[in-house]
């Protein structure tokens, strides 16, 4: 409940003439939230997927429902599979099976016309096939089904494509200004407890390389001051004890420092996820204000202590300014700084120079009691620069996790990691295909999605290589992914980092009652 695009949604089709729906979560049980009904008793089954591994409870809630997980396997009383999210716009495929219809985008300007369009055919009696045809010819919509891979000894060749089905499809996006995005449903069950949230932007001034939200949520998009306040207003009716600002670039907000002061006068305290340096460094002003809106603890990405490295992914800064940066929000009174770290990197960038970095900060900080830090491995994802960068073997992963911990111990530093076993499961997904999807189903029992063994005997079976595929599947033929275009690269972008990432190339409803 702390994701404002599923509340968005949901708000949308509580708002659709002659549509009703429910809730359901992948861990509170096979029967609806308010209705208590079960998932087969619905028209349409949509989920959100925002990653890799939300592939497997997604799997279970389908299998739970007696729905067949694949599509060919479907009667016409079974419901229409619908998914969305970031992992749907940057590979579809490696849930292609499973899925009747996929959203390709923001799903604001997709949904309703989604609506629409089944009961419009529904009612007209059209068969489950005729309905998919009809809903193919949405923009930003992808139906699967009219899309055949054609390899050649595992190498993805070309894609037949059937019905007049577009391609590639392109993702569609939003005008912030027609519609609010915050808590629509406040409950203190949801992840962030007592706190009320509002999106002030989506997209992002920056280009990252390794980033999927730059790609997924251009271009980027404000609201206007009267509105936000206006979304601040209505969320401010439950009392809550904080409100969040969300979005990939808070701080590139125009009118943030005023928003930030009608928070204040309303005795609310602030909250933020990580916040980009460079707009940070030399703005003690800003800093203060953060503090005195309530922040507490303030999250940072430095990535690396490798300075080349960290200018090629685009977050900019040098070691000096962001030592300087770190310690001036101790100064202006932040109980803990946060700081996001990368493994995982390639050879050149090496984690050693992440541990110098850190020691350099202990020697200078008041107190290592006050820094946190949280690493997470490099997993190149789809559409972003790095899509062809080739990851680095599992066994160095679990090696530098060892380094770099070891080192963290030492210094006294509190810290929280990804597993490198799920980080690895993350890679080969993020990068998967529809023969690789087909082979989910057996991975349900007992979370034997993180039996590496059972991955092993996957890839082997569909003739790749297990240690060498995860780490760059398409050195030829056609990406996967290649079936959705989020956005255009331009000349001379995606370059590699000293020949380490090498890309090779880019290429109204009416009265009629239905069920969500």
């Amino acid at each position: 409940m702390a994701h404002l695009g599923f509340q968005s949604l949901f708000r949308i089709l509580s708002e659709a003439s002659g549509w009703w729906g429910d809730r359901f979560f992948s861990d509170t049980g096979s029967r609806s939230l308010i209705a208590h009904l079960p998932l087969r008793a619905f028209h349409l089954a949509a989920f959100s997927l925002s990653f890799e591994l939300d592939v497997f409870p997604f799997l279970l809630m389908l299998q739970q429902a007696h729905i067949p997980l694949f599509v060919e396997e479907r009667q016409e009383e079974d419901p229409l599979v619908l998914v969305g999210g970031p992992l749907v716009m940057l590979n579809p495929e490696i849930v292609a099976p499973f899925v009747d219809v996929a959203v390709i985008g923001e799903a604001e300007v997709t949904l309703p016309q989604i609506l629409t369009v089944w009961a419009f055919w529904k009612a007209k009696g059209a068969t489950r096939k005729e309905v998919k045809l009809a809903l193919s010819r949405i923009p930003g919509v992808y139906v699967p089904e009219f899309y055949t891979p054609v390899y050649e000894r595992s190498v993805l060749r070309t894609l037949e494509i059937s019905h007049g089905a577009p391609f590639p499809v392109y993702r569609q996006w939003a005008s912030l200004e027609d519609f609010e995005t915050r808590t629509f449903i406040y409950t203190p069950f949801a992840h962030f407890r007592n706190t009320a949230l509002v999106e002030l932007n989506r997209g992002c001034r920056y280009r990252c390389r390794f980033c999927a939200g730059s790609c997924i949520y251009a271009p980027f998009r404000q609201r206007s001051l009267e509105l936000v306040l206006n979304m601040i207003r209505k969320v401010l009716e439950w009392q809550p004890e904080k409100v969040g600002f969300v979005g990939s670039d808070v701080l590139g907000y125009p009118a943030f420092p005023e928003v930030v002061h009608f928070l204040r006068s309303s005795g609310k305290k602030l909250t933020l996820s990580s916040l980009v340096g460079k707009d940070l460094y030399g703005r003690s002003d800003l800093l203060e204000l953060l503090r005195r809106g309530g922040l507490e603890t303030i999250t940072l990405a430095p990535e690396t202590g490798d300075v080349s490295f960290r200018l090629f992914l685009g977050k900019g800064l040098s070691n000096d300014d962001w030592l300087e940066l770190i310690l001036e929000c101790l100064r202006v009174g932040f109980a803990r700084v946060k700081l996001y770290f990368m493994l995982g990197k390639p050879d050149a960038a090496s984690i050693e120079a992440d541990l110098e970095f850190l020691a350099r900060l202990v020697r200078l900080a008041p107190s290592p009691s006050r820094l946190w830090v949280s690493y997470s491995f490099l997993v190149p994802k789809p559409h972003t620069f790095l899509e062809d960068c080739k990851a680095e073997s599992f066994g160095r992963w679990k090696k530098e996790k060892e380094i770099f911990e070891r080192g963290l111990r030492k210094m006294r530093i509190a810290f929280s990691g990804e597993s490198p076993r799920r980080a690895w499961v993350e890679l080969i997904l993020a990068r998967g295909d529809r023969a690789l999807a087909r082979y989910l189903p057996e991975l349900l029992e007992g979370e034997r999605f993180l039996s590496l063994p059972s991955w092993r005997r996957i890839l082997s079976a569909l003739g790749r290589d297990e240690h060498e595929w995860p780490r760059l599947p398409w050195k030829e033929g056609l990406k996967p992914w290649s079936v959705v275009r989020l956005w255009a690269l331009g000349n001379g972008e995606g370059r590699s980092h000293e020949g380490l990432c090498e890309p090779e190339h880019r290429t109204g409803a009416g009265n009629h009652c239905c069920r969500l």
